[in-house]
């Protein structure tokens, strides 16, 4: 097996562990000059409000995001934008109420639930709490890093309300990328008059990396219209979108022979780079190409929920490789929307 197989596994006992402990250790009050647990709680809820948008608002979206084509009908990424905006709104207003609960709580001014005494522990653990959770996608992050992927994802959305469709989709920002997957077939079956069920993708890997923290920083800081610098090297595919935001487990990305290839040594989920999902009718992929599968969490596993998809497996993408799928299946390769951490 690969030398990273060995940290991976050493990161799993490392974290179960830690885990336990913290689920057995008693609930203490410190004393002296330290803060109490009443204070780091509520000083960690009051920031958390803080940084939380009020909700996404489709009344601001860009015209052209309701562009009607020939027949009067929208394009269908705009139908799962208002999707997304649904769901995103509703995870926030869990969040809000349940901060402004917990510290009315604290206060003393209503009384401390069983769900409100949860969501304290959580934090105390730096743990994302069950009712939250729940509400939520797919993710094995902790409390800090699970907020700031929270806040890259809503940007990410009301980026796409305000400046129209980006240039590149970042598919690890969607609360159901499978509605977004179906969507890009959608305008595509729509468009050449196709039947949707004999569509599929054929993937086609440029030579391009982007990091949403990036972009959403540089959306922050140009004005309305303007083109992104980092969009400019990007193409513009006349079908299909391009898609960024994959990460990479047990394998890597040759740059040079543009193949996927052994993991670098202490390397464990390198960026994939932004590649091309085109739709194309009945197509028949080379047997050389490896089909990986993309999950949404490390988790590798998922239920399948009431629409028929996966929870957590989101779709199968096609590598171009130059050694058989059988030695990548041996080492478990797939591709992940989110890493742990």
């Amino acid at each position: 097996m690969h030398e990273n197989a060995n940290l991976a596994f050493q990161r799993k006992e490392t974290s179960t562990l830690i885990n336990t402990i913290l689920d057995v250790q008693p609930r203490s009050t410190s004393r002296g000059a330290g803060k109490s647990n009443d204070e780091i709680v509520s000083e960690l809820a009051a920031s958390i409000l803080s940084k939380l948008p009020d909700k996404l608002d489709m009344e601001v979206a860009s015209e052209m995001l309701f562009a009607k084509d020939s027949k009067g009908r929208v394009s269908s990424l705009t139908t799962v934008l208002g999707q997304e905006v649904d769901r995103f709104n509703n995870l926030l207003k869990v969040l809000k109420n349940s901060l402004e609960t917990l510290n009315k709580a604290i206060a003393g001014f209503v009384v401390m639930s069983e769900e409100m005494e949860r969501i304290y522990k959580s934090f105390l653990n730096n743990q994302v709490p069950t009712l939250w959770a729940d509400a939520a996608y797919p993710s094995l992050k902790p409390l800090g890093s699970w907020v700031k992927d929270l806040l890259l994802r809503t940007s990410f959305v009301d980026a796409w309300i305000r400046q129209g469709q980006p240039k590149s989709f970042w598919i690890s920002g969607f609360f159901f990328p499978q509605g977004f997957l179906t969507g890009i077939l959608q305008n595509h079956a729509r468009k050449y008059n196709l039947p949707i069920d004999e569509l599929s993708f054929h993937y086609n890997i440029l030579p391009y990396y982007r990091d949403q923290a990036a972009v959403i920083e540089a959306i922050n800081t140009m004005k309305f219209g303007e083109e992104l610098p980092m969009d400019k090297e990007l193409p513009t595919p006349e079908d299909g979108v391009l898609v960024h935001g994959m990460f990479m487990d047990a394998s890597s990305w040759d740059d040079e022979n543009m193949v996927i290839e052994d993991a670098l040594p202490r390397q464990m989920n390198p960026v994939l780079p932004v590649v091309h999902f085109e739709p194309r009718q009945s197509y028949q992929p080379s047997p050389m190409l490896y089909q990986a599968p993309l999950y949404k969490t490390g988790a590798r596993a998922g239920t399948l929920s009431t629409t028929g998809h996966s929870t957590n497996f989101v779709v199968t993408v096609l590598l171009p490789s130059k050694r058989p799928s059988d030695y990548w299946i041996s080492k478990g390769s797939a591709l992940l929307c989110q890493l742990n951490e």
